[in-house]
């Protein structure tokens, strides 16, 4: 299932990724059908080799000012509220947009790759609020990279709220930690075999 895509202007679709994932192979089916299939075993290995270069290169763009985890999809970026937006605000700080600056430009540089952006909320306030408010700021996000030259067939966006909490809501720190943005970066996969395969041709 292909997420929906941020198109031109202000035509941002909201991308269910959730309902995709649940679609996808576990670790354990993938790896199975590599094992019987070495080309797409070769391809994993290719791929795997991009986005690990890929983090390396983005740990060393963002300069410890965002958290970069590498996962058994890709690529996670950690962006929290009080250094990317003004308070209660989707507006981006000078901060941010100098980050987001040198993440685009490293992006730039490996086309093959698609950008899902999340915003997600404490559970202080009114939800329905949160909930806006987190879509508003991956809506920013996605619109200022785009604005930077990553194109919108890359990228989707989807804001969720306070329902996907990763600390717990009864303290400051992990209501903070809740506040968030979370930069995913997948490959795509058809496009960069195809264009393996055309290097190959050229040779």
């Amino acid at each position: 299932m292909k997420l929906l895509r941020l198109f031109a202007g202000l035509a941002i679709s909201i991308a269910l990724f959730a309902s995709c994932n649940s679609t996808k192979k576990t670790p354990k089916d993938n790896t199975s059908s590599h094992k019987k299939d070495p080309v797409a075993a070769d391809a994993a290995a290719k791929i795997g080799i991009m986005l690990d270069k890929l983090s390396t290169d983005l740990i060393s763009a963002t300069t410890g000012k965002a958290e970069i985890v590498r996962t058994g999809e890709g690529i996670n970026i950690t962006f929290q509220p009080d250094f990317y937006f003004e308070s209660s605000s989707e507006k981006l700080t000078a901060d941010a947009k100098s980050l987001l600056n040198e993440i685009s430009g490293t992006l730039s540089r490996y086309p093959y790759t698609e950008v899902f952006i999340e915003g997600h909320a404490d559970s202080s306030g009114n939800q329905w609020t949160n909930k806006k408010l987190s879509e508003n700021r991956a809506k920013a996000v996605a619109l200022y990279l785009k604005g930077q030259g990553i194109v919108a067939e890359r990228l989707a966006i989807a804001g969720y709220g306070a329902t996907r909490p990763i600390e717990s809501n009864a303290t400051p720190e992990g209501r903070r930690r809740n506040r968030r943005v979370v930069v995913k970066i997948r490959a795509n996969e058809k496009k960069f075999l195809s264009a393996q395969v055309e290097m190959a041709d050229k040779k």
